[in-house]
């Protein structure tokens, strides 16, 4: 059994701005598990914050930023939108009253690095990015689903070394990142998270045009997808892919893509694009002949020209 983690006593307070989905549920989290306690909580609209502090189950509400250093806190998280993150840290940095000096302050942006908060770093704050690999649609859920995610940390070393005690103590994983490959590991979760549920609602699509309703499409898609994604999880992408494209079945990929582009013609580069990166995947599987490869990778080249 592996010794329990070493936390400050009493546990540190912390300041959130900005209160979202993703702060809120991390705000709730970190102090259910006792390893902080909240402090102040400021958004743009009071309702946000007391919508916050409902479910957080605790905090004071600032009024304003200046209003923030009431509460003094050596651990402050930004959960902004990326784009305001530089101007909310320029914002506090302007706040003669707040003491930075040993602080730690951090943002759980998955593509901006900590030097957006370089303004507070001048003052003595440790600055540090967090980001949880984790979908925040529902709070409620994710307090019950947080465990086992992958949270990856960037920034000044004490600001790491204490956001991994923090997340590992509700149960993440973390991982250190360099911030230069912050933009491709960003992309990488987008299209893992954000595209899987585009892709969905492009097959529901085109389930409504074939005339199946929404009831019996999610009983057809759930189990393809999950299933898919498990295969793709355990054995790998290659081994995993199947269908007409694995097979080098032609005829079947032109008969979809004529469907497509009568029923549903915007989502044929989406077909297209999505082909040709099954069709590398194929190709590394080693059954299909080299003209089988050549004609699938023209149909779908064609059909991106020509539409």
């Amino acid at each position: 059994m592996s010794a329990p983690i070493a936390m400050p006593s009493p546990p540190p307070r912390m300041n959130i701005v900005g209160s979202g989905k993703l702060g809120r549920t991390l705000a709730r989290l970190l102090s259910d598990a006792g390893v902080i306690t909240i402090g102040a909580i400021y958004n743009r609209k009071a309702e946000h914050s007391r919508s916050a502090r409902a479910f957080i189950g605790a905090g004071n509400i600032a009024d304003n930023l200046e209003q923030l250093s009431d509460y003094p806190a050596p651990l402050w998280i930004l959960a902004t939108p990326d784009a305001a993150i530089h101007s909310c840290a320029q914002q506090l940095a302007a706040c003669a009253d707040i003491d930075w000096r040993g602080s730690v302050v951090f943002h759980s942006s998955g593509l901006k690095t900590s030097a957006e908060l370089a303004p507070l770093q001048d003052l003595g704050s440790a600055i540090a990015s967090a980001h949880p690999a984790h979908s925040f649609a529902s709070p409620e859920r994710s307090l019950t689903r947080f465990a086992s995610t992958v949270c990856t940390l960037e920034g000044d070393a004490p600001a790491i070394e204490q956001l991994g005690r923090l997340f590992s103590a509700i149960g993440g994983q973390t991982s250190v990142i360099d911030a230069s490959a912050k933009p491709l590991y960003h992309a990488a979760t987008v299209m893992a998270s954000n595209y899987l549920v585009a892709l969905l609602g492009s097959s529901q699509s085109l389930l409504a045009e074939a005339g199946i309703d929404e009831g019996l499409a999610a009983a057809i898609l759930a189990p393809l997808m999950q299933q898919s994604l498990q295969n793709g999880l355990k054995v790998g992408p290659v081994n995993a892919l199947t269908g007409p494209i694995a097979r080098g079945d032609i005829e079947t990929l032109q008969t979809h893509l004529d469907a497509i582009e009568q029923a549903h013609p915007d989502l044929l580069n989406a077909y297209t694009s999505m082909g040709a990166q099954a069709l590398k995947l194929a190709r590394q599987q080693g059954s299909l002949k080299q003209q089988q490869l050549t004609a699938m990778a023209q149909l779908f080249e064609t059909e991106k020209t020509t539409h």
